[in-house]
């Protein structure tokens, strides 16, 4: 039996490869308007959220003077707003299409931004912020499903590694901007730049972004497989989705684990004590940008090669990326950087940009994944089921973190967060075997064109 999957996943890459000839030409791809759109619009968007999450807990502790469970919040809030909605919204995003989802995630980001600057307590600070969870919710699966809704068969690594490019670097660019302003004219000044990047990118993308429909397409894009949808409970009993969501489950518990305790890590004298809040931003951007750099290249492998291996190669070789971070050499190198003083662990920063470069490898691969199950359950659906995957494994993550920081030490965080990893990827291998036929490419139909206005 094992056999006979391992040898249908194999002829699924031969069948994209196949596919790949058949349906999309090497140069064209991601150069349609509804991609263009999308993709600038989310690397504004990822800039305005990120500038502004790591300012949140300071600001409620510092200037609003909030408990722990309110810097706590105010900091996961989004991720347990998120858990909830996004599965409902990935259901009605198969009935109705993504756009409008997507431009009322970004307007419910944006009124979020506004709350935090005219707050007058911690407590609706983190109002606000369950709010932006909300648009959250509408943003991330539905922008997701809308690409996958684009990408031709045989093209479904290239065009999620572009796209990925752009949420990415977004990421990576948000937090050192967003601590530049906070340095040079306050948080609150900090919120309003969101809000305003948040609700011009909602009204670019109300004008500008084509409308899709489930199982039709997208005008002016290329032709992409028809989509399909089941209900909500055979959904969860597909051996694929169940494949996915566990793994991303698993993988988002190790990186929610790592990330949110990686500051006290490096500043604190439990670990690098550097007393360097700008090493940690360079720790983050760098990873990210790391990570973005190699998509696009990356995301061609992953349309030419057995995805799952890419995958398992890919997060396998970050989670001992994160593993090792206490174990490498900790000598502390004293520089400049741009004119500030820069106190740095060089060994740990070629740790994560190691897990960046790996990541790129791996990423693809798992949302063209992605994309594959969407078409048979619905592709806002599978978005939705695996954002609600995501927003708990980052939560359980932080929490757990905590756990494991006070019963063994800060070092620990990060073993446990190699460890989730590696399980996560001997889950998803296990069940994968399980589920090819849900990634089987249907040449016998070739890809349809149906445009809306």
């Amino acid at each position: 039996m094992g056999s006979q999957s391992a040898g249908r996943i194999r002829c699924l890459g031969c069948a994209r490869r196949r596919a790949s000839h058949l349906h999309v030409s090497r140069g064209a791809a991601v150069l349609s308007r509804a991609f263009i759109v999308l993709f600038l619009s989310m690397f504004v968007a990822m800039a305005g959220i990120s500038m502004v999450s790591p300012l949140l807990p300071v600001y409620v502790q510092d200037d609003l003077g909030g408990p722990a469970v309110g810097v706590a919040l105010s900091f996961s809030g989004l991720a347990l707003a998120q858990l909830i909605a996004a599965p409902f919204v990935g259901r009605l995003g198969d009935t109705f299409g993504s756009k409008q989802f997507i431009v009322l995630g970004f307007a419910i980001y944006a009124a979020g931004a506004v709350g935090y600057i005219f707050a007058p307590n911690w407590q609706t600070v983190v109002f606000f912020r369950i709010l932006s969870g909300v648009g959250a919710a509408g943003v991330f699966p539905m922008t997701m499903a809308y690409v996958g809704r684009i990408s031709p068969v045989g093209a479904e690594g290239r065009y999620m590694g572009w796209f990925s490019v752009a949420q990415i670097a977004g990421f990576g660019t948000g937090p050192l901007f967003g601590g530049a302003l906070r340095d040079l004219f306050g948080t609150v000044f900090a919120f309003g730049a969101m809000a305003v990047m948040l609700g011009g990118t909602a009204f670019v993308t109300l004008l500008l972004l084509p409308r899709d429909r489930p199982g039709v397409g997208v005008q002016g894009a290329p032709s992409a497989a028809v989509e399909t949808a089941v209900p909500f409970r055979v959904l969860l009993r597909r051996p694929a989705v169940q494949a996915s969501t566990l793994f991303v489950l698993l993988t988002s518990l190790g990186f929610g684990t790592a990330s949110s305790w990686l500051a006290v890590y490096v500043i604190s004298e439990e670990g690098l004590g550097t007393d360097s809040a700008l090493f940690v931003g360079i720790l983050l951007s760098s990873r990210s940008f790391m990570t973005a750099l190699f998509q696009p290249y990356t995301g061609g492998l992953a349309d030419r090669m057995d995805r799952v291996l890419l995958v398992v190669v890919g997060l396998g070789i970050a989670g001992v990326a994160q593993f090792v971070v206490p174990l490498v050499p900790h000598n502390l190198v004293r520089t400049q950087f741009f004119g500030d003083a820069l106190v740095m662990a060089p060994w740990v920063l070629v740790a994560l940009l190691v897990a960046g470069l790996a990541e790129s490898i791996a990423f693809p691969s798992q949302q063209a994944i992605f994309v594959q199950i969407g078409r048979k359950v619905g592709m806002a659906s599978i978005m939705g089921v695996n954002s609600m995957g995501s927003s708990a494994g980052f939560l359980s993550g932080s929490l757990l973190g905590a756990v494991v920081k006070t019963q063994f030490g800060i070092a620990s965080v990060f073993y446990f967060a190699g460890l989730s990893a590696v399980v996560g990827l001997v889950v998803f291998v296990l069940l994968m075997r399980r589920a090819s036929e849900d990634l089987a490419v249907d040449l016998a139909q070739p890809a349809q064109t149906l445009t809306v206005g």
